[in-house]
């Protein structure tokens, strides 16, 4: 039996580097902490908000819009 090949994944690991720096300049003008920003997005704990920042995750558009929102910025701002 065959296995079904799957999709190649898309990762830009430079442009979600440029996105976490960012993410994290707004956070610290902002006065916030990882769990401070993590609390705003319904995390429990900082560790997503970390991983955003250092670019070593994927994340879906609804939680930059999330981030966004939090942040009180245009989620434009951030990319």
């Amino acid at each position: 039996m065959k296995k079904k090949s799957r999709k190649p994944y898309y990762r830009d690991d430079e442009f979600l580097l440029k996105i976490g720096s960012r993410i994290r300049e707004l956070r610290l003008q902002k006065g916030l902490t990882q769990m401070d920003l993590a609390f705003k997005c319904n995390d429990k704990d900082y560790s997503q908000i970390n991983r955003v920042e250092l670019g070593k995750v994927n994340f879906s558009v609804s939680y930059l819009l999330l981030i966004a929102e939090a942040l009180d910025v245009n989620p434009k701002e951030l990319v």
